[in-house]
């Protein structure tokens, strides 16, 4: 079977490599070919069968069932929304409302602005902010005040800035008034579920095995992630001080790794739907969000999950 990874190697797959180093795979009768990262959205590539499944964001399963793609979440990898609004530390932005009117560093997925402009109005701003695509660019923008924000993740960019000694000040988005997300989701095909039900379980499974030993082992894990990907990672301390920061987003509030809950689908789907993004087959604005069993399922949810929420 295959797995689309979303980007180069990082802590967002951490258990992919620690199943595969330690054997959970080979255990579970599991041969895993790991597709490297492709420009290609995560959901275009598993829907249209070129991959059984993939790593996305929750947003963006939304948005893709909603034109028709043919994906389906079956386990979050990361519990809560990891991704942080910053600005630099001496600038004159000291809540998201000193932000109205400002200019944000995009990387193209249609909620990011939305997403900005709901922190500022939620903290009495009046949002109202410039986008600007520049991709991974946008963070050396911030740096050097060519825009005034952007989005990062708490346990990689901002940490990788911190080494640098470029000080930041951080905003998490569900902490003004932006529903929490699962930063990053296991998707696959359903046709691909459908025809290999027992398949899919063991490769779950066998997934959480090892997202689970990076909970227990931040720093082990770490190391197998650099050891299965040489010469990857400029700074593997990076690799250490992230891995010690996902393990806590890794799981739920009862210790628990890849568990569904509905209110969570529920709550970002209708976010999403209100803001005006999605768009139906033809292209045209979809004002409601797709049934929630067209999203997620949490019929190969690792055990632990019981029956899920």
């Amino acid at each position: 079977m295959s797995l689309q990874l979303d980007w180069t190697p990082n802590t967002s797959h951490t258990g992919f490599y620690v199943a595969e180093n330690k054997g959970y795979y080979e255990k579970a009768g599991i041969d895993l070919n790991i597709l490297p990262y492709s420009e290609s959205e995560g959901s275009t590539i598993v829907g249209s069968g070129n991959a059984d499944c993939g790593i996305v964001t929750q947003e963006s399963v939304v948005l893709a069932v909603a034109t028709g793609s043919n994906v389906l979440a079956v386990m979050p990898i990361f519990q809560h929304q990891v991704e942080e609004l910053i600005v630099n530390k001496d600038s004159k932005f000291k809540t998201p409302k000193d932000l109205s009117g400002g200019t944000y560093g995009g990387f193209g997925a249609p909620y990011e602005v939305p997403m900005v402009d709901q922190m500022i109005e939620y903290d009495g701003g009046k949002g109202e902010i410039t986008n600007v695509i520049l991709n991974t660019g946008a963070y050396e923008a911030v740096y050097h005040g060519q825009v005034d924000t952007s989005l990062a993740f708490r346990n990689w960019e901002v940490i990788q800035a911190e080494e640098e000694g470029i000080e930041l000040r951080a905003f998490r988005p569900q902490d003004y008034g932006v529903p929490d997300s699962y930063t990053k989701v296991l998707v696959c095909n359903p046709d691909w579920l459908e025809a290999n039900p027992e398949l899919a379980k063991s490769f779950v499974e066998a997934t959480a095995k090892g997202f689970e030993f990076a909970v227990k082992e931040p720093e082990a894990s770490a190391k197998i992630l650099i050891e299965e990907n040489p010469g990857t990672f400029p700074s593997e301390q990076l690799v250490y001080s992230s891995a010690k920061v996902s393990a806590h987003e890794y799981v739920d509030d009862q210790g628990r790794f890849g568990c569904n809950s509905e209110s969570r689908w529920k709550e970002v789907a209708n976010w999403l739907a209100k803001q005006n993004v999605l768009t139906d087959e033809g292209g045209n604005s979809a004002s409601t969000a797709p049934p929630l069993d067209t999203l997620f399922t949490t019929a190969y949810e690792p055990q632990a999950c019981g029956e899920g929420a």
